[in-house]
């Protein structure tokens, strides 16, 4: 039998679901499904980032062999392409920041106690935006960015369809999604051999289809800096401008008025 209770922030059971009687041959996987709601959720926001945790017990005969708790929050996103980006309907300006995972002293070992100290340095600066660049973050830094209250662009190392690359993307993806903070996977970052022909706007709807077989809640974009001309610009779910000196924002945005965008 699988368990599933959802628990609030203050330790008190809000729903459980059981799923009974399930065989699973030796040495065979098999994907179980269910459904849970969360009546008059506490929604998870910037401000006040509110999350639950859900866990997951496997039974036998009422013996407990194994559980796993995941934390989580509740929330909505959306990018309008004339209004901008929304949390839980209502308009959000991101301001954030590109970030590298090192620091002064200690390189790209950071201890967890210094990812919480930046994250909220960040914010006390007027920080509310956080993009991993260029590769996927520990899950201890999507961890504070939950608790603190920072959204998060999570990004995939490199742009490729082949079965490594893609293989890659999955293992970020599934890892990361149940965390609230994240608002768009990003597929890539500064691809110039491929930015501007066809390779790369096949490549681009090859890892954006994929992106949305994994997690179909959240969009996709990625870094684009050898200007805004067609190829993976053109078809990017949310378009991605790196450095206002690459091109012209507003022609491209006009040439793709239905195309959202952010600065990456």
């Amino acid at each position: 039998d699988i368990l599933q209770t959802i628990v609030d922030a203050d330790g008190k059971v809000v729903t459980t679901a059981k799923l009974s009687n399930i065989q699973i041959p030796s040495f065979e996987k098999k994907e179980i499904s269910s459904s849970l709601q969360v009546d008059n959720a506490k929604l998870w926001d910037i401000e006040s980032p509110y999350l639950y945790k859900i866990v997951t017990t496997i039974l036998e005969k009422e013996n407990e062999l194994d559980s796993y708790e995941t934390i989580f929050g509740i929330r909505t996103i959306r990018f309008d392409a004339k209004e901008g980006f929304f949390l839980n309907g209502k308009p959000v300006k991101l301001k954030g920041t590109n970030n590298h995972k090192d620091h002064a002293g200690v390189g790209s070992a950071m201890p967890d106690g210094l990812i919480y100290w930046r994250i909220k340095a960040l914010k006390e600066m007027g920080s509310n935006a956080y993009r991993c660049s260029h590769n996927p973050p520990t899950p201890e830094l999507l961890d504070a960015c939950d608790k603190l209250g920072m959204v998060v662009l999570d990004e995939n190392r490199l742009m490729r369809s082949t079965t490594e690359g893609l293989n890659e993307m999955k293992l970020m993806i599934t890892r990361d999604r149940n965390h609230p903070c994240i608002i768009a996977w990003s597929i890539g970052n500064e691809e110039w051999s491929i930015e501007n022909n066809i390779t790369g706007e096949r490549i681009a709807n090859t890892l954006q289809n994929f992106a949305k077989s994994l997690d179909s809640t959240r969009p996709t974009t990625a870094g684009i800096s050898g200007g805004f001309r067609s190829g993976i610009s053109d078809v990017l779910e949310v378009m991605g401008y790196n450095y206002l000196g690459n091109g012209d924002i507003q022609a491209h945005h006009k040439k793709f008025p239905g195309q959202p965008g952010m600065g990456t």
